[in-house]
């Protein structure tokens, strides 16, 4: 086998049996909407030569025939960035916006795109656009047009129906549209009457009618032909684990009546991922979500499932509490698990098992035969909307699992290590090798991936980010293509460590003590880097930086770089109003309640910036500073000194340091923010953001969500946040004051950039322990030091001098 795609689809003989021997789609009355009682505008549609029209005019763009479109984006006199590249097929007025009995018009209207509606419209209007489905979200089309299948591919057409407006052109379509918002309604595709239903590999994309219930073989044609085939070492390896050595027991699925039965470990399972919800039909031993994980379990070949509430001894709390800390383990051991993406409880069930419905699939038949299908929302978003999504000890159920089977209200979603796919979708699976390794295979780089992230975050081309600062906090990024297993870069590690605590950040939990254990599993991916740890969940390095004890470097930028922030805009002030989790230590994200992010303004992502001064050395750097910083434990006497701990260091103290976890830290002579008043800069500063779709020509953007008025201190240009509410005003009376100080922990000059960077913990003041005066953790500050400021710098202590501080008084301990 060559570098070159495999294009794997299911052959005849593993299609669904039910469908028709010929392949052929025959008309059906079911979940159908009829031509019959349309409008007078909807009669006078030819849907079927719309269409044919868009295919023709595409087919001729791609082999030079015809012009194309103009590529890049475009700015509206309102702002709005838009593309034109689409090819506008009816505008519907605002018919679509009124009542109507027309059937054709309530599909069209059952499809729309939702935006914000513009100021002063009453009544939206709406047209029907035609795209080419590798301009979809499903692909990055240069990387499609890269690889070696793209010339002997058909490409399809499929249809939106998005806002219609006087300021964009009717062929026009916004930025995110593509990307965000028509996933979230999904595409519009035509089946021909006499049009095959089974899978060809030379046809890119198209849509799979659905019926009332799951088609199991074709999620078993999954499971047994493409992952358990060619996905051998990211999917079919159980990393080295001790064994769960008491209490394992499994659910019997091919028994008369399941039955839970005590099982040696090491017994092929399957497990279940779902809410438990708090209803009393959720609460009862069998509910509708299990009884149908049993079905399928059985009916993909698998005799024993796992389910905490029937596997776990709910009445003896040592044995409970011993199967909960291995729950990473059971999962990761898992053949696959079952997520249970629908409702809200356990008595939901698993749409489309059994007697539990879902939701229909919006279609309608022309006068042609000709069938109009919706492929249902991206299945992705739906999981990012579920309940399923909210709840902290579902987070590492889904990460840890090497094969999910999701099941949401529409339809039924895989995502392994090496693929993504989608019941509503008719496409064959590009896979490309993983390594030197011809048989082990992923899918290639041009195809969208998952949302189950491992310990690279981001695959495929995304994935080669050395030179990259990502900036976003978005909920959900495109990102195409799958990691390579067991190749995560350093820079990948750090970045997707800070993603999984961001995003963990915004989950639920029922109970404070469950923030560490509930995310401990996605601690223990990163256990194969030997110079990686972790403390109370934050990041630290080991090995030396610049010639300097890494642990001591990264703690302290660590402990400066997360902070509070719910939206995604760049604010030069925020203030979040956050709970404590008073049993952990308050430099600690999970010591708080609330979405936590590492990027902060005007350019800074810790993850990108740690790695930086990693691959550093002392010459290039030059200035490099860290607060001398000892850990303990109030039940500890001996002190943990950060500086001296290494790679190098004998693991005995190395383990004192994740065994003991220490609580408090010591700052010894510190040094502590000098000027706390915030001034309005006089140089005009601007946000730009790189606008455009992934793989397409970006365009410099204004960002006018983002704080247009930038501030310094001391005549460094500032960035402030607080976890506790205040306003600027308040922040600078309440340093004044005394009640808050901000402790300089970390200054370095920059590894990319000329200038430097300088950051404090902003601590308050709160009551003595035993005469000992206390502090905690409420926010950070972090100052930008101009390259003018270091020209005639020598020595480090030259350095500090350019940063506006002064000596502390004493140490300072921080609770």
């Amino acid at each position: 086998m060559s570098s070159s795609l495999v294009r794997k689809q299911l052959s005849p003989s593993q299609q669904d049996p039910d469908d028709e021997p010929s392949g052929k789609r025959t008309k059906s009355n079911t979940n159908t909407i009829q031509v019959s009682g349309i409008c007078a505008e909807c009669a006078l549609l030819d849907l079927d030569a719309a269409f044919q029209r868009a295919s023709v005019l595409y087919r001729k763009v791609r082999d030079g025939t015809a012009m194309p479109p103009p590529p890049g984006l475009q700015k509206a006199p309102d702002g709005r960035l838009y593309y034109t590249d689409a090819i506008c097929m009816h505008q519907f007025g605002t018919r679509l916006s009124t009542p109507s009995n027309c059937p054709m018009c309530m599909f069209f209207k059952g499809m729309r795109v939702k935006v914000k509606p513009q100021t002063g419209v009453s009544e939206q209007r709406y047209k029907l656009l035609a795209f080419r489905s590798s301009e979809s979200w499903m692909f990055r089309l240069d990387a499609l047009e890269d690889s070696g299948s793209w010339d002997e591919m058909q490409d399809t057409v499929f249809m939106a129906v998005v806002p219609d407006d006087d300021v964009i052109p009717a062929v026009g379509h916004e930025e995110f549209w593509l990307e965000k918002d028509i996933p979230s309604v999904g595409g519009i595709y035509r089946l021909g009457a006499e049009e095959s239903t089974e899978t060809d590999y030379n046809i890119l994309v198209r849509a799979r009618e659905m019926e009332g219930g799951v088609r199991l073989k074709l999620v078993r044609s999954w499971l047994d032909d493409m992952c358990r085939k060619f996905h051998c070492g990211a999917c079919g390896v159980v990393k080295e684990c001790e064994p769960v050595e008491r209490g394992f027991r499994l659910i019997d699925c091919w028994a008369k009546k399941p039955a839970v039965k005590d099982k040696p470990w090491g017994t092929t399972y399957a497990a279940l991922s779902y809410v438990w919800g708090t209803s009393p039909a959720d609460m009862e031993d069998w509910p509708r979500t299990v009884l149908d994980a049993v079905a399928v379990t059985k009916e993909l070949g698998l005799r024993y499932l796992w389910v905490d509430r029937l596997c776990i001894n709910q009445s003896d709390n040592e044995e409970k509490g011993y199967l909960i800390s291995r729950m990473t383990t059971i999962y990761e051991a898992a053949e696959f698990t079952i997520v249970a993406a629908a409702g809200s409880g356990a008595s939901h069930g698993l749409p489309g098992i059994q007697n539990t419905p879902r939701n229909p699939q919006p279609k309608y038949f022309l006068d042609s035969g000709s069938l109009l299908l919706s492929t249902f929302p991206d299945p992705r978003r739906d999981v990012l909307e579920s309940s399923h999504w909210t709840r902290g000890w579902t987070y590492q159920e889904g990460i840890l699992s090497k094969r999910r089977i999701v099941f949401t209200e529409n339809q039924v979603y895989w995502e392994c290590q090496g693929m993504a796919t989608q019941e509503s979708l008719n496409m064959p699976l590009f896979l490309t090798p993983s390594s030197d390794d011809d048989d082990e295979l992923r899918m290639a780089d041009f195809m969208l991936t998952g949302i189950f992230k491992n310990d690279a975050y981001s695959g495929g081309i995304a994935s080669n980010q050395a030179d990259m600062v990502i900036m976003e906090d978005d909920a959900f990024r495109l990102d195409y293509g799958f990691p390579v297993h067991q190749e995560a870069t350093t820079r990948a590690q750090l970045r997707s460590l800070n993603e999984h605590i961001r995003a963990f950040s915004k989950r639920n939990l029922s109970y404070d003590l469950d923030v560490i254990p509930a995310f401990s599993g996605i601690l223990g991916m990163y256990k194969t880097n030997e110079n990686l740890s972790l403390l109370h969940g934050m990041p630290i390095w080991y090995g030396d930086i610049c010639g300097q004890s890494g642990a001591q470097v990264s703690f302290a930028l660590t402990v400066t770089s997360w902070y509070h922030r719910a939206g995604s805009s760049h604010q030069l002030f925020v203030a979040e109003s956050c709970e404590r989790r008073t049993h952990l230590p308050s430099w600690s994200w999970a010591a708080w309640k609330g979405p936590v992010t590492w990027r902060s303004p005007p350019n800074f992502e810790h993850g990108a910036f740690l790695e930086d001064l990693i691959t550093s050395n002392a010459e290039s750097l030059r200035f490099l500073w860290a607060a001398d910083v000892y850990l303990h434990h109030p039940d500890q006497q001996t002190p943990i000194h950060l500086r001296d701990i290494s790679t190098h260091t004998p693991s005995t103290t190395r383990i004192r340091v994740g065994e003991e976890n220490p609580t408090l830290i010591n700052i010894k002579a510190p040094l502590v923010l000098k000027y706390f008043t915030r001034k309005p800069t006089t140089k005009q500063w601007s946000w730009v953001r790189r606008a455009g779709r992934p793989g397409r020509e970006p365009l410099n953007a204004d960002s006018g969500g983002w704080d247009e008025t930038w501030h310094r201190i001391a005549g460094r240009l500032c960035f402030i946040a607080v976890s506790v509410p205040m306003t600027g005003e308040e922040w600078t009376k309440r340093h004044e004051d005394g009640k808050l100080v901000s402790v300089l922990m970390f200054a370095s000059r920059d590894p990319s950039s000329e200038h430097a960077r300088a950051r404090f913990l902003t601590l308050r003041k709160v009551e003595s322990v035993e005469g000992e005066e206390r502090w905690e953790r409420v926010g950070v500050v972090a100052l930008i030091v101009p390259s003018v400021s270091l020209v005639r710098c020598v020595t480090v202590g030259d350095f500090l001098k350019q940063v506006p501080v002064r000596e502390g008084d004493g140490e300072i301990v921080v609770q």
